[in-house]
């Protein structure tokens, strides 16, 4: 007989898939419609996540078997800050959101980081339905690891990825939003920026995962959601201040003419 699980478990996928549709209509309350931002945000994600991963899949046994070294948790930091900075940089200087305001810049990031939390939240939510409608149609193996798991983990099954995804969304929007800024600023220390946060996140993402095994506990796994809630902390408080500098670029110049008036 295959083992069962309570349905509470739906809540983790259910939870990150309101992480991106609750980020979406609040940020658009009582502002003119920013959809447009938030798709380009969901293609950038598509299409920098998918050259990742193609440029990613030759090196994987590599990496794995040099999971231990510290220049691999960097490789796996540059992966992140290489792909999903530069694409989203290129469709932001090839498209309107070039002239983006603060409002489009950060719809841009929830578009970005939304995608991804919609999709993840699907994903997880597979597995679920899966093991509580036809258990038979997960291999055995596979199935009594992830029963064992969701019991080893517990409550924290449901609450650590949603709070994964609250921290991920808001790194996403602040490293969107700086590149939207090194576009209409037209200085590369931005980008650079927002390019040494997300190696950052994701080259300490890389060592939990490779080398410290963070899969493996609940304690671990925690431990690392508050690391990740910290670099969250950073946009909270960063993405606020951008917004003077968009409003000094945003205000309308006096032609020399009308100067010397």
């Amino acid at each position: 007989m295959a083992p069962s699980i309570s349905p509470i478990f739906l809540l983790a996928g259910i939870g990150m898939i309101l992480v991106a549709i609750c980020a979406v209509c609040l940020w658009q309350r009582g502002k003119p419609s920013l959809w447009p931002a938030v798709w380009w945000g969901a293609l950038a994600w598509v299409v920098s996540v998918a050259i990742k991963f193609a440029a990613a899949w030759p090196t994987q046994a590599f990496i794995q078997h040099r999971s231990g070294d510290p220049l691999i948790w960097l490789y796996v930091g540059l992966l992140t800050g290489v792909f999903e900075c530069a694409v989203p940089l290129l469709l932001i200087w090839k498209s309107r959101l070039r002239q983006a305001d603060w409002d489009r810049a950060v719809a841009f990031g929830i578009g970005f980081g939304g995608v991804e939390a919609f999709l993840l939240g699907l994903a997880s939510l597979v597995p679920i339905v899966l093991l509580l409608v036809s258990p038979d149609l997960i291999p055995p193996s596979t199935r009594d690891g992830l029963v064992q798991r969701l019991r080893d983990f517990g409550l924290l099954s449901i609450f650590l990825p949603i709070l994964e995804r609250v921290s991920a969304l808001a790194i996403h929007v602040l490293s969107c939003v700086l590149l939207v800024y090194a576009v209409r600023m037209r200085h590369p220390r931005w980008f650079w920026l927002a390019f040494a946060y997300k190696t950052a996140v994701d080259g300490f993402a890389g060592w939990s995962v490779l080398s410290w095994k963070v899969a493996e506990s609940a304690a671990k796994t925690t431990e690392l959601e508050l690391v990740m809630v910290l670099f969250a902390t950073i946009a909270v408080a960063a993405v606020p201040r951008l917004k003077t500098g968009f409003a000094r670029l945003d205000q309308p110049r006096e032609s020399p003419a009308l100067s010397l008036l």
